[in-house]
């Protein structure tokens, strides 16, 4: 999730979006303050993994999450905020396609596989509860809910596999 706002131009300057692909680019000056950049959004991911773990085991009222959601984010965007400021303007735009190839070509293979693996065993227990819905004489939204159950899962489970085959190839 580090390397996704970054990529290099055409003309081999580093770029950063610290908006993702609704904002403008800034050029980064070294690889100093690049690693610097990555190392403050990998504490946002590790400490926003935390926070929800935390909210998941707690179970406080929904309007709480939404609060505490909504101040990480505010929090995360004027951290990005504050760190780019200072660097130099692009024009250069980043399209959604781009973000998530930066990404996914980055990731670890063995945590996709592992996911790719959760995905089928999902997808396998959901189609198990869809044959055991469609048995019983339940409520055709029972039955909604079983298919879209496997279409979500198979979904992602496919989703899981592309990023396999994109993991690990260069830009």
């Amino acid at each position: 999730m580090a390397e996704a706002p970054f990529k290099t131009s055409a003309t081999g300057l580093r770029l950063y979006y610290p908006f993702g692909m609704f904002g403008r680019a800034r050029i980064v000056p070294n690889e100093q303050e690049e690693n610097k950049i990555k190392s403050s959004a990998k504490r946002s991911v590790v400490f926003g993994s935390i926070a929800g773990l935390s909210l998941t085991i707690l179970k406080p009222s929904f309007p709480i999450i939404l609060i505490v959601f909504f101040v990480g984010l505010a929090v995360q965007i004027f951290a990005n905020h504050i760190t780019a400021r200072r660097y130099p303007i692009s024009d250069e735009r980043m399209t959604w396609a781009e973000a998530k190839r930066i990404s996914v070509r980055k990731s670890d293979r063995r945590s996709l596989w592992v996911f790719f693996g959760l995905g089928v065993v999902m997808t396998a227990l959901g189609v198990f509860a869809t044959f055991a819905v469609f048995a019983m004489k339940g409520d055709l939204w029972d039955k909604i809910t079983a298919l879209c159950g496997v279409a979500f899962f198979g979904a992602g489970t496919l989703f899981f596999l592309w990023m396999i085959r994109q993991a690990g190839q260069r830009e």
